[in-house]
């Protein structure tokens, strides 16, 4: 950091104060090799529906069933997407006699 300038601090979310110079200090040890930290593992993006891969879908409906379906998904206080997909399974499991 150069001389005179205001070092800026920044509060995480867990409480501990980072400074602009152990920023520096941290950058400078991972691009030495000499950072002994670790890495959190962060997935982007929405949280998985379960452990085996997605599937997209989609249909088209009247847009009376459209919003017989959105208002359904709200008194319920779910997604529609939430409540299109338990819904299918449920479906699906009764006519296969199968377990969702």
């Amino acid at each position: 950091m150069r001389k005179g300038a205001l070092m800026a601090e920044y509060l995480l979310d867990n409480g501990y104060v980072l400074t602009d110079d152990e920023i520096e200090r941290r950058a400078r040890e991972w691009e030495d090799g000499t950072w002994d930290g670790h890495l959190e593992v962060v997935r982007a993006g929405r949280p998985r529906l379960s452990d085996e891969p997605n599937a997209n879908l989609s249909f088209k409906c009247p847009e009376s069933s459209a919003e017989l379906i959105a208002r359904a998904a709200e008194a319920l206080g779910v997604k529609k997407s939430a409540f299109m997909r338990e819904a299918a399974v449920e479906k699906a499991a009764s006519v296969l006699g199968a377990t969702p």
